[in-house]
C-alpha cells in the first residue's frame, strides 16, 4: 500500500442483541455475508455522526449503567432490506442517542431503531424469503445494558474495541 492509499475504517456505537439464537440463525440462513460481518444489533450512532470519539466515550461513561427495553415487531421489507422495527416508543432510544451525541444543545439527526435481518449491501430478498422470515419471527422484547464501540476495517468483520456497562 502506498502512502497515498488510505485504509477505510468505519466506527459505530452499537447495542448488541445477545442470546437470541433464532434471530442469528435466520440472519445466517438468509444473509450469511452480513451475519459473518456483525452480530444482531441496534446501531446507536454511526461514524458520520461522530467527530470526537473521546467525547462519545466520556458521555457513555456518564450514562452507564443503563437499561434500554424495547419490543421488536414482525419483519418489514423495503426492497432487499428486511428489518425488525421497534414497535413501542423509541423515546428511550432517542434519549440515549441525545445523551451521547448532543453537542452544545444540538440534537442528533433522527435515527429509526431497527434490527437488520437482510442488508441490501450484501443480501437479497424475494417474496418467498420475506414470507419465510415473516412467518418465522414473532414480536419479542429485548433489553440492552451494554454499549459497544466497534470498527470495521476495509469491509472486514466488525470488531469491538470497547464495551461499557
Amino acid at each position: 500500500m502506498t502512502q497515498l492509499q488510505k485504509i477505510s475504517t468505519r466506527r459505530q456505537a452499537t447495542l448488541f442483541l445477545y442470546g437470541c439464537e433464532p434471530i442469528e440463525a435466520l440472519r445466517k440462513q438468509y444473509n450469511p455475508v452480513q451475519a459473518s460481518l456483525i452480530q444482531p444489533h441496534l446501531t446507536l450512532c454511526r461514524e458520520d455522526e461522530v467527530t470526537n470519539w473521546d467525547f462519545v466515550k466520556d458521555r457513555i461513561q456518564e450514562v452507564c449503567p443503563f437499561e434500554l427495553r424495547v419490543h421488536f415487531g414482525k419483519p418489514v421489507r423495503e426492497g432487499d432490506l428486511v428489518f425488525l422495527p421497534i414497535t413501542d416508543s423509541a423515546l428511550a432510544f432517542d434519549h440515549l442517542r441525545y445523551e451521547l451525541l448532543a453537542v452544545d444543545g444540538l440534537a442528533p439527526r433522527q435515527h429509526v431503531p431497527h434490527l437488520t435481518l437482510i442488508h441490501p449491501r450484501n443480501g437479497q430478498c424475494t417474496d418467498e424469503i420475506f414470507q419465510d422470515l415473516f412467518n418465522a419471527v414473532d414480536p419479542f422484547p429485548a433489553t440492552f445494558s451494554e454499549i459497544s464501540l466497534i470498527e470495521q476495517i476495509e469491509g472486514g468483520p466488525w470488531t469491538c474495541f470497547a464495551r461499557y456497562t
